[in-house]
């Protein structure tokens, strides 16, 4: 499933299981377990998009900080 809420819906009714995102354990009126992996090495993707014909400041500060998030380690 590429979209956490929909995979969060389907869990929710009874259509199978699936990894969530931590922050999902926040979200109102949810019917479903959520317990953490342990053990277990997860890595997501990560894109930063912006619109070439602005650039600013401000994506090289995001594109900084991106980085030292995706960080090995981290």
């Amino acid at each position: 499933c590429d979209d956490t809420f929909s995979l969060v819906s389907l869990v929710s009714a009874g259509l199978g299981i699936g990894f969530a995102p931590e922050w999902t354990k926040d979200l109102p009126n949810r019917n479903f377990e959520l317990r953490p992996v342990r053990g277990v090495d997860l890595k997501i993707g990560l894109g930063v998009a912006w619109n070439k014909e602005d650039p600013t400041a401000s994506r090289d500060d995001i594109i900084d900080i991106a980085r030292s998030l995706a960080r090995p380690g981290r």
